[in-house]
């Protein structure tokens, strides 16, 4: 594989969850901000929105959701990143009265911030930071929305936790390149024999991660998230506000007039 500090700062991430009481300066903190916005985005329309949470109490509140994440109190910076589009459609008045409310546009508010949190934790690591993507905070997403005083158009994704590591994790093994690369194609499947090769490898790391209190592999983890975290709500929240809406184009111009 080639090599160099670019290379080298993406393929050492780990998840740090475990903090030292050291501040994040402000100049680091703008400088890690002004990388996210650097970061592409779709027919330029930064369709994101972060926000730096402060507050102690809002702390507290966001750790109750996210189920009781220490982290997200102790994290000398967090972010809270969203897609939004409520700042387009104040902004710009589309003719199209619609178009903000389709899944086309979601898509974009959800990739951009998406890219934005990514460029975000990278600048944090060219730094000797590390961090955490919290999205169990979404196990609450109305109530999110309410704390923050989130207008309609506004889906708060996650929260980035960031600091200096107090302790810094073994990395976790991932899926083989070949099972998440096609070529021309859908790739092919991992077959039985793959998956448990695969189940062992992940089983050992949590033998070792959790000094032997948690031996579940892969595939026993994967299912556990799906069925025990759905959230289902997620969806209604996005509903009521305004995202999803509708699917028809508007033109203004072919309506008929009411005078």
């Amino acid at each position: 594989m080639i090599h160099n500090e670019t290379i080298d700062l993406l393929m050492a991430h780990r998840t740090v969850r475990q903090f030292s009481e050291r501040p994040v300066s402000p100049k680091i903190a703008d400088a890690v901000l002004k990388c996210a916005q650097r970061a592409p985005t779709s027919s330029y329309l930064q369709a994101y929105t972060v926000i730096q949470v402060e507050d102690l109490s809002k702390r507290a509140a966001l750790m109750e959701y996210s189920g009781g994440q220490e982290w997200v109190v102790k994290a000398p910076l967090a972010l809270l990143f969203c897609a939004d589009l409520h700042r387009l459609e104040e902004v710009l008045h589309p003719a199209d009265r619609n178009v903000l409310h389709n899944a086309e546009l979601f898509t974009v508010a959800v990739s951009d911030a998406a890219m934005a949190a990514q460029r975000a934790l990278i600048a944090a690591q060219a730094f000797g930071l590390g961090g955490v993507v919290v999205g169990g905070v979404r196990n609450e997403t109305s109530k999110m929305a309410a704390l923050f005083h989130l207008p309609t158009l506004v889906f708060p994704m996650y929260l980035l936790c960031l600091g200096y590591p107090a302790a810094v994790p073994e990395q976790r093994p991932r899926l083989e390149t070949r099972f998440i690369l096609g070529v021309d194609g859908y790739p092919a499947l991992p077959d039985g024999e793959e998956v448990a090769d695969y189940d062992r490898l992940v089983s050992e790391y949590f033998l070792r991660a959790t000094d032997g209190r948690s031996a579940r592999g892969w595939t026993e983890r994967a299912r556990h998230a799906i069925s025990n975290k759905p959230r289902y709500s997620v969806g209604s929240y996005l509903t009521a506000a305004g995202f999803m809406t509708e699917t028809e184009p508007f033109d203004g111009l072919t309506q008929p007039s009411s005078v």
